[in-house]
This record gives structure tokens, sequence and C-alpha cells, in this order.
């Protein structure tokens, strides 16, 4: 009988070995590159084609390349006959983020003569300066390229379809912006696929965009059918707390539409560099994007969209999905009734077991030990190991952020969560006590589902760990509450019965142990840990089973040492992982002093060139910091040798006074190339009203401009056509702002009088800042001349 027992553990213990491979493997299609498939399909090769002649420079806004692209789209659109309009316009953010976007847009007119259509969305401007942007967002624009071509092959929509290819949305989503706020066509869409990147790769992940409730979405959603959903309440409702906006959240905000993101977030260390290219856009990522769109355009153009898919506040849907099942959703007003059946059913189960003899309240209090002590373990040492090893050079600059080897740590502190708890387990080990053992677990995660899905008003238990869409955390708790049962009702009982109800909290759990890192960042590994022994513990009814935890202890540990063996090895800069460098030539203009600045912890040898071996610190203090994605300042200073650069022109051309109040016109320019203007203003000048290059400023609720300033930063103009900076200012008559004005271009390396010498091929441009720059600086008085006086 022992023999048999082996057989089955072992034979168990395959299947849910593979079960896990499978929950991983089953996210995405397979984007083998086919070359001849029917013209109606869409083509992962066809796609590919326009990745790659889009990806062949950084196309930023104001760039060759950039307007070459845009061309390069309307061609393509045009090819397939349809009419290509291209809008034009200066729009600026309450961040002061100010671009001229040139949107691409063409309309396909439905034959049901409704007025109402779907949208289908990407951007085509790359990061400036140095991103190729193939996956962010070239794969975008393919992906729908490729299914508009094959979708007009042999159909025709009842509702309209409207192309809508943004710019400037690195900037500050200033093309969705002046989009949605300026073009006829918005009032007209009544649904949204936007396709987005925020990496090279991993699975594409739904996320919806609505200002009720998401019932109808989600409803809609599921009729579509769509073969690989990736979509989940919990990653809605983590979204609405993050501050990653995209192009979707203008069109949401602004026009009150409905839609869904689409956006791969795996490989980020990729993320708006150099690496963000062709070759590393992962296909099957590509496919994915594919497979959502065909079967969501083929449902959303010819369904009534009257209503634009709108539910009241309140009326949303917790929803995952399954294998076979696909995508499995249900009211969300269910979860208090349901986390409170649920407890009441584990009491009862405790009070049955206890009755029976198959749970002993001692062993349940002791199942604790290991369960917590695995858990506590599983924080703890991937914590503190992280926090001591991101302080390498390797990992200093990457280390908020999902580094290179990133994948490696994960899988290592997932096995040694398993290892863990094999081991502790084996210290408890009983044949008798497996059932006493599983209800720590439940209990466990019993306590999550009522802290972080439980509704009291608008909120929950505990406000900020409120996230109702983890509400789907119950299903894994059910099924585990009839795995307690069986285990109760049968010393042995079937492993096959058993593995079915494994299902849904493998298919739930496993894929946050990579997702979770990936999406928030390394500093949240102990994550990869933590859930393993959750799944661990929920699987206590199969693996508390298994005689052998101690042997399968040392080789989960064994796996373990070998990821962090490569990890280690791994962790060097190369062509493949460079490393990441900066280098800013800084001109004060009015003191004709110059300094080189660099953003790098860590000089390499290339950064050392101009800054030295033992540069100055920057001042840490400085106010007046060059926009950056995560606030990045100077880092080290070196005085530099001042050369002679055409200045910077600055002229007030209206200059009037009205009920002490003062307006004022000012005009700044430069004969010089410059990619980009940065103006900063101390906090002690108030402006009651500002319009830039024509533009209003967004107000605050107090109907104050320049509220939401980074620093002393007011505007960050991205430079098109060389157009200048034109700025209306009205303030109390009895101050005289003074600005501080950086004009930038991205042509460091290009200008021999430098001395820049060619990048190493294991070094890269450090992205999120402003790199390979020469800067001009020059302060900006407007004290009224004596003659004004």
């Amino acid at each position: 009988m022992r023999a048999k027992s082996h057989v089955t553990s072992a034979f168990s213990l395959f299947v849910l070995i593979a079960m896990i491979w499978y929950a991983f493997h089953s996210q995405t299609p397979n984007g083998s590159v086919e070359n001849n498939l029917p013209a109606n399909e869409w083509s992962t090769a066809r796609a590919l084609a326009h990745v790659k002649e889009l990806s062949k420079a950084p196309h930023y806004v104001g760039s060759k390349a950039h307007e070459e692209n845009r061309i390069y789209i309307k061609r393509q659109l045009e090819k397939m006959g349809l009419k290509v309009e291209i809008q034009t316009g200066f729009t600026i953010d309450e961040y002061g983020n100010l671009a001229r976007p040139s949107n691409i847009i063409s309309r396909i007119p439905g034959t049901g003569n409704t007025g109402d259509a779907i949208a289908l969305m990407t951007h085509y401007d790359s990061d400036p300066h140095s991103s190729l942007g193939a996956s962010d967002a070239a794969s975008g624009v393919a992906t729908i390229l490729e299914g508009i071509r094959a979708y007009l092959t042999d159909k025709k929509p009842v509702n309209d379809i409207i192309i809508i290819i943004t710019d400037a949305e690195e900037l500050g989503l200033n093309g969705a912006d002046y989009f949605v706020n300026n073009h006829r066509y918005a009032k007209d869409i009544k649904m949204i696929l936007n396709f987005e990147s925020r990496g090279s790769g991993g699975p594409s992940y739904m996320l919806v965009e609505t200002n009720g409730g998401n019932r109808k979405i989600i409803d809609a959603f599921k009729a579509a059918d769509v073969e690989y959903p990736v979509a989940n309440s919990l990653a809605y409702s983590i979204y609405k707390k993050l501050p990653n906006d995209t192009d979707l959240t203008v069109m949401r905000e602004d026009g009150d539409i409905n839609g869904l993101n689409f956006a791969f977030i795996g490989d980020h260390i990729d993320y708006h560099t150099q690496l963000d290219n062709y070759e590393n856009l992962d296909r099957n990522t590509l496919a994915h994007q594919g497979s959502y769109l065909m079967p969501l355009l083929d449902y959303f153009a010819a369904t009534d969209l009257s209503d634009g898919l709108k539910a009241q506040v309140g009326m949303d849907d917790i929803y995952f999905p399954l294998p076979v099942l696909g995508m499995v959703s249900f009211p969300f007003s269910w979860m208090s009734i349901l986390i409170i059946v649920s407890g009441i059913l584990l009491l009862g189960l405790i009070i049955y077991g206890i009755s029976k003899k198959r749970i002993s309240l001692g062993q349940l209090l002791v199942g604790f030990i290991p369960f917590l002590g695995s858990l506590t373990l599983g924080y703890l040492v991937p914590t503190y190991t992280w926090q001591a090893i991101k302080t390498s050079p390797f990992y200093v600059e990457q280390s908020s952020v999902f580094p290179a080897t990133g994948y490696l740590w994960v899988a290592a502190t997932a096995f040694f969560g398993i290892a863990i708890a094999f081991l502790l387990y084996h210290f408890f080990y009983n044949k008798t006590r497996v059932a006493s053992h599983s209800v720590a677990p439940l209990i466990f995660l019993w306590i999550i589902c009522l802290l972080v899905a439980f509704p009291i008003g608008d909120s929950g238990l505990v406000p900020a760990a409120y996230l109702p869409g983890a509400g789907f955390f119950i299903i894994p708790l059910i099924c585990g509450l009839f795995l307690l049962w069986l285990n109760i009702y049968q010393k042995r009982p079937s492993y096959l019965i058993m593995l079915l109800l494994a299902i849904p909290t493998i298919f739930i759990f496993v894929p946050f142990v990579v997702a979770f890192p990936v999406a928030l960042g390394m500093n949240i590994l102990f994550v990869a840990a933590v859930l393993s022994v959750l799944v661990f513990g929920l699987l206590i009814p199969i693996l508390g089973h298994y005689r052998k935890k101690k042997l399968l202890a040392m080789l989960s540990f064994l796996i373990c040492g070998v990821f962090v063996y490569f990890a280690f090895a791994k962790a060097e800069f190369s062509p493949t992982t460079p490393q990441k460098t900066s280098l800013v030539y800084l001109l004060d203009a009015d003191s004709q002093t110059a300094q080189w600045a660099t953003y790098d912890h860590h000089l390499s040898d290339w950064t050392k060139e101009k800054i030295g071996d033992d540069p100055q610190p920057a001042d840490a203090g400085d106010a007046k910091t060059i926009d950056s994605k995560y606030n990045g300042r100077f880092t080290y200073v070196k005085e530099a040798a001042a050369i002679n650069l055409p200045p910077v022109e600055s002229q007030i051309t209206v200059d009037t006074t009205i009920n002490d109040l003062r307006t004022i016109k000012l005009l700044v320019r430069s004969v010089r190339k410059v990619d980009r203007w940065e103006v900063f203003c101390d906090p002690e000048f108030q402006f009651s009203k500002a319009v830039v290059n024509g533009v209003v400023v967004p107000m605050d609720e107090n109907g104050m401009p320049f509220t939401y300033r980074r620093g002393n930063r007011i505007i960050s103009y991205y430079v098109s056509n060389q157009a200048p900076l034109v700025m209306e200012l009205t303030f109390d008559a009895s101050q005289s702002p003074e600005f501080d004005v950086y004009a930038a271009s991205f042509d460091l390396s290009e200008q021999p009088v430098f001395g820049v010498s060619q990048r190493p091929e294991n070094t890269m441009p450090m992205p999120f800042v402003l790199n390979d720059a020469v800067v001009v600086q020059k302060h900006i008085t407007t004290n009224p001349t004596p003659a004004d006086e």
C-alpha cells in the first residue's frame, strides 16, 4: 500500500507542477511568425513589419524620425482606402507639459448609420530621447494597422470605427487631451480599445477605464469571447490607486468615454531605452495584442453602443480568468454574504472535524506554526537580501523597477518560500494531522478577504487596504473548504478530486507570484515567497499527505540556489544588459560658467571622462531640477570650460497694467536648435492667468495656474518645428516675477566641440531624465523699465 501511496503522491505532484507551468504559459498565444496566413487573419509577421519600420530610430516629438513615422502611418492607412486627417495644435496639462501634437485620425463609416463609434487608439511618439519605441508603442500602431487591414478584407462594420494614433503621449498625454477636447469625432465615441506597453514582453493585461460601474464592460468583454484573457478585478483596483495614466485616462476624465487598456509590462528593463527595439519585442506578446483586438473589434463594430456601456457607480463585477471557462465574473454586491457564509462554513467544518475526531484543536493551533513561520521567513529573508543586493552598481540605478535579472530573483524567492514550507511542515508531519493543519491557511485567507474585500459603505474595514477587486480570492477559499471537508470525511481522499479543486488556487494565485514584482517593483520581491507559501498552505490537503517533505525541501533549496547563482552570474554590464549612464553640459549664459552634470550614482568609465574620479556632489536642495519622470536630480557635477553657444533670447512684447494686474507677453527663443525648454519660477510669484503658446494653462479650484509644480518648474515645452516659447502671464502689478529658463538640445554627442566619446557597448543612455543634452541657462527678469515706471 505504501508503494502505491508513493506513486499516487508523485503523480499528484507532477500534475501540480504541470498546472503551475500551464498557469504561466497559457496566458499568451504562440507568436510564431507565419508568412502565409490568409489575408483576413491577424498576422504576427505582417504586424512585425510595421514595428520594424517604426522603430528604426528614436522618434520623440520634434525629431526627424517622428515626422517620418507619421508619414508612414498615414500612407499605410491610405493604402487601405481610408481618408486620413492630421490634427495639430498646442496643448498643456496641469503639470505644465506643453507640446504641439499631431494626431493621426481616420474614420471608417458603419453600415448602420448609427453615428456611434468604437475607437482604436495608441500613440506613435517614443520617449525622449533615446528610446526606439518598438514596444512603446510601435507595437500598438502595428496591432491596429494589421487588425484594421485584416478586418476590412471581408467585413464591414455596423458602427463606425475611428482610428486615433495620438501624439505626445510620452510628454503628458497631450495628443489625447487635444483630441478629446477639440475634435468633432470625440462626441461619437462610445468605447475605446487602447494598446500600450510598459516593457517589451509578458502577457498583456486588460484594464478597465470607466467613471461608473464596470458590469456592462465586463459583460461585453466576456461576450466577445477573447481566447487569452489576462484580466482580473484586483489589477483594476490596484491600477486605480497608481499614478500610471494612459491616453485612455484622459478620454475617460474629459470625455466620459469608457474603454479598455491592453498593456504588457514584462522585461521592464527595456522600457523607454534603446533596448526597446524590434529584436527585443516578444513575439508572443505582440500576438497577444492581436488576439485581443480581433474578437473585440468584431463584437464592438456590430453591437449596440448607444448607451456607451455605462453603468451606475457601484454596479461592479469581480472578474478573473480560469482555464476552459474563460472569464468568470459575479457582482461585487455578493461579497459580504460570501465572506460571512464562508466564515460560518469554516467554523462549522472545524466543529464537525473535532466531533468526528479528524481535527484536533491542539494540532489546529500547532498548524499555525509552520504556516506563519513560512510566511514570516518568506517575508524577512527576501526583503533583507534584496536590501543588501540592490546597493551594488548593477542594481542601484534600477532597484525600484524590474532589473534584467529580476525573473531569476523571483524564481529563487518563490522556490525559497516553497522550500521553507516543505521543511517546516516536515517537522510537524503526521498522516493524522492533515485536516488539522489545513485550517490555518483557510483562516488566514478568510481574514484577507474580510480586510480587503468586505464592503462597509464606500470603503472597507481597513480603508487603506481596501481592494474590492480582490474579491475573487473567495473562490480558492471555497475550494479549500471542500478540500478540508474531504480530508475530514476520508482519511485519504481521491487525489483526482482534490487536484480538480486545486485548479482555482493555482490559476488565481500563481500568476501573481511574477506579476506583482514585475508590476510594482523589486521592493516587494518578498511577495513571490509569501504567495508561494500561501498557495502551499491552501494545498496542504494534498501536500500534507506527502511523506518526503524533507527531500522536497532540499530539492527546492537546491533549485533556489541555482537561480541565485545565475542571478549573481548575470549581474554584470554587457551589450544585452548595459549600464545606464548620463551626461549633460550645462552653460550659465549670464555668468558664462559651465559644468558637466550626471544623474549616475555609480560612475562608469565613460562618465568619468568628463566628471572625473572625484566629482563634486550636486546641490541636493536645488529646486530647479530639470524635469524627470522619477524626480531624478543631478548626483555629481564638475566645472567645465565655457563654450560660446548661441544665446537664449527673451523679449517682453506686450506689457500692460489694468486694475493693479499686470499682463506681459514674454517671447523666448534661440537660433540654436532647441528640443526642450524648461521654465522655473519661485512659488512666491503667483499668477492669476497664464496662456502659453496660445493655450490657457489649466487652473486649480481656486482659479490659479501652475499649482502642480514639480519643484519650481512651471513649464516643460517639447519643441516642434522650432516654434518659440510665448508666455502671456497676468499677475499682481506689485510683483516682478523672475524666471530661470533652460534651453536643451539632445545633441551633446553629435557636436565635436564637446569632445564626448562614443559610449561603450556595455552602456546606454539613462531613461527618464534629460540626457546627452546641451543646456543653456538664462535668468530673465520682468522688472519694469524706467519709462514704464
